[in-house]
């Protein structure tokens, strides 16, 4: 049985995608200034700027986490 670790570069990019839509998403029980604050250009591009950061951070670690996965499971 073959085990596959790590993301591949879709993956991640799909991962931030999802993360940013998720975070700008309306909520049940969002108060009507928060849905504006979500919808203003400074808190998008902060989103943005975060999801972009945590892909980064998963792609330049990727193959060092899908190592340890590996020996942990091997």
């Amino acid at each position: 049985m073959t085990v596959e670790i790590g993301l591949s570069q879709a993956e991640i990019r799909d991962l931030a995608q999802k993360a940013a839509q998720l975070i700008l998403s309306g909520r049940d029980g969002d108060s009507e200034a928060l849905q504006t604050y979500k919808q203003s250009a400074e808190f998008r591009a902060g989103v943005q700027l975060a999801c972009a950061a945590m892909v980064l951070v998963v792609a330049e670690n990727n193959s060092r986490i899908a190592e340890q996965l590996a020996a942990k499971l091997g």
